[in-house]
């Protein structure tokens, strides 16, 4: 009988301080210093692009049956003279992101993922200097573009990152 009149005095006192009093019990964000803000947005963004380009190379792996090295290497520019299949990787990975879409390389798309990271003015240049780059069909185009554009963005990487160990 204690037990319960202590439980329904706790419970009312509790309501009581519920009712009265929610600013106590409600968790306000702490704001960033401005100059962690700007870094913040950026590093967010930059999260947000490598989550999306982790599962479009993990879809296109799977579906080429390339080793991640390769695909790594392929990425980065590193393999000499690369088949067309190994061209058609990177236009899967650029479909998969909606960078190529329609035949074509999709400058909004590649705004809205990466001008956060790049800068608006610093991606529209890097594409659109690649743009010309050509290509005999589809994957060869993708590939001439990113061979193009990668060591680029290397560079932007470069300006935000310490480098890799």
């Amino acid at each position: 009988m204690k037990l319960t009149i202590s439980c329904c005095i706790l419970a009312t006192i509790l309501f009581f301080l519920c009712a009265t009093n929610t600013d106590a019990f409600v968790r306000k964000p702490k704001k960033l210093k401005p100059e962690l803000e700007a870094k913040f947005d950026v590093l967010t963004a930059w999260i947000a692009y490598r989550l999306n380009l982790k599962h479009a190379k993990e879809a296109c792996v799977g579906e080429y049956g390339f080793t991640d090295q390769l695909a790594t290497s392929l990425v980065k520019v590193q393999v000499a003279n690369p088949s067309d299949r190994e061209k058609c990787y990177v236009n899967c990975l650029y479909t998969k992101l909606i960078f190529y879409n329609n035949n074509q390389i999709n400058t909004q798309a590649m705004k809205e993922s990466l001008s956060e990271i790049v800068g608006e003015e610093r991606l529209l240049q890097i594409v659109n200097s690649c743009l010309t780059a050509g290509g005999a069909n589809d994957c060869d185009k993708v590939y001439k573009f990113h061979a193009c554009a990668s060591p680029e963005f290397d560079k932007v990487r470069g300006d935000i990152f310490l480098p890799d160990e």
